[in-house]
This record gives C-alpha cells, structure tokens and sequence, in this order.
C-alpha cells in the first residue's frame, strides 16, 4: 500500500507542472495573449509593363518580369533552346529576349503563324 501511494504522489507532482493554456487563447501564463508575428510579402520589382511591352520595341535579353498595378504582369514564358526566353504577355503580345516584340492581330496569338515559328525556332519543335 505505501508504494501504491508513493507512485499515486509522484504522479500528481509530475502532473502538477502541466498546464493548460487560459479561455483567452494566448497561452501565457498570465492571461495575455503574445502578438502574432507578421511577414508581409515585398512589392514586386521590376519595370513596368507599359514601358516593356510594346510592339515593334525589342524584349530586353535580361528580360525577367514587368509590374502592372502593383503586381508582376501575366506572362507566360518558355526556356529556349539558345538561352534565351520566349515569353508571352497578357496573351496579346511575344516576343524572344533580345528580338523585337510583336503584337498579332489574331487571337489567340498561340495559333498564328509567327508565333509557331518563333515557338519552333524556341524550343526545336
């Protein structure tokens, strides 16, 4: 019978540390809630796509993203075989880094002739 007690002690006094967290939902001991840590997102960089995206103007070759209304412009991009980028924006205008940007008057652009070219001369395919 002692060790019966001796075990029921020691196990209120290991159970005795354990607390729960209050009805306040901080989980502090003291009843105040711990404020949450915030991450905020950076503005996105970069030109901007009316500057960019012109037709007759040439795609910069270290053409990357445009912001357009404080987010990265839609844009649709496909490694080259060369290194370079053929890149579609807005799905109205293409164009590959370092050759000059063209706007068809057909949509969607993806089934004209020009942009298969550039899509073959692109990608080998």
């Amino acid at each position: 019978m002692p060790r019966l007690a001796i075990v029921t002690l020691t196990a209120l006094v290991m159970l005795g540390g354990c607390t729960s967290s209050d009805d306040k939902g901080g989980g502090s001991s003291d009843g105040t809630a711990k404020p949450s840590a915030t991450t905020s997102t950076p503005a996105p960089t970069g030109p901007d796509c009316a500057d960019i995206w012109k037709a007759g103007l040439t795609l910069p070759k270290d053409y990357t993203k445009c912001v357009e209304d404080g987010a990265y412009g839609l844009q649709d991009v496909t490694e080259c075989q060369d290194g370079s980028r053929l890149v579609v924006f807005s799905d109205t205008l293409f164009a590959v880094t370092g050759e000059p940007i063209s706007k068809p008057d057909v949509a969607p652009l993806q089934d004209t002739e020009a942009f298969g070219l550039a899509y073959t001369a692109c990608t080998g395919e």
